[in-house]
């Protein structure tokens, strides 16, 4: 009994178990065999080609003939109602030392794989996506931007410029624009990477330098961020308020450096 039972269960296996690309290989099924069986197609299709569907030759045995157009260990596999076999077979490249001279085989169109065309257009894609980013930012944030000014004399220009866009931007523009300007004129007179860091980034930063003149105006940073990223409301009289802080921030921070230069 337990015998019969054995003999009936189907099992796969690949003759030759080693070939070359290009060559028929058999799969033989041996067991009790169902009406039909699906033959699981690799995902980088068409690593395989069906030469010759099932094809029964007794009762309980029956052939599958195939080529492989890769190289180096492959595995065939089939489904059985709802089970899967599987069986292993080594495939050798047509430019091996007993077949020099000889050009490799593909199928049709076994040469491209839509993987590495995906690859290729995601660069393009990326470059394209972060140019746009910079220009909208660019858009949104600068005004004037020149190394022949002095910190100071830049930000506080930008500031009067800032002041004169309130009636026709939204608060998302003027608080990335505010945001940029304080930002710019730390990275400059700080000598720290503060436009490109996130907030979150920039505050242990200023903590870590001791650059406590500056606390004042960073701690406003992640509400403004809030208004920067999630559309966040404000009003005249708080935007007023912040240009002032920002304006008086760098009066300060000039002040202090024209004291230290006088101690000198």
């Amino acid at each position: 009994m337990i015998l019969l039972y054995l003999l009936s269960l189907l099992s796969l296996k690949i003759t030759p178990d080693s070939s070359t690309v290009g060559d028929t290989i058999v799969a033989n099924l041996k067991g009790e065999l169902p009406d039909t069986v699906l033959v699981i197609m690799p995902d980088s299709f068409p690593d395989i080609v069906i030469l010759d569907s099932l094809a029964k030759l007794t009762d309980t045995t029956a052939t599958v003939k195939f080529t492989s157009f890769s190289t180096g260990p492959q595995d065939f596999k089939i489904k059985v109602n709802k089970d899967t076999l599987k069986a292993t077979y080594l495939v050798n490249s047509v430019l091996e030392p007993e077949n020099k001279g000889l050009s490799p085989i593909w199928g049709p169109f076994g040469f491209f794989n839509w993987h590495y065309l995906l690859c290729l257009l995601a660069v393009p894609i990326a470059l394209l996506s972060y140019l746009l980013f910079r220009k909208l930012r660019k858009e949104k944030t600068a005004f004037v931007e020149t190394e022949q000014m002095e910190p100071r004399e830049e930000a506080l220009k930008n500031l009067k410029i800032l002041e004169g866009k309130v009636q026709s931007w939204d608060w998302n523009k003027l608080y990335t624009s505010l945001s940029y300007i304080s930002r710019r004129y730390i990275e400059r007179k700080a000598k720290i990477p503060a436009v490109e860091a996130t907030t979150s980034e920039l505050l242990p930063l200023i903590k870590k330098e001791g650059l406590t003149l500056f606390f004042p105006l960073t701690r406003q940073f992640p509400e403004w961020d809030l208004i920067k990223f999630a559309d966040g409301e404000s009003t005249q009289e708080k935007l007023s308020k912040d240009i002032a802080l920002v304006r008086n921030v760098i009066e300060q921070m000039e002040k202090e450096g024209r004291e230290d230069d006088s101690l000198q």
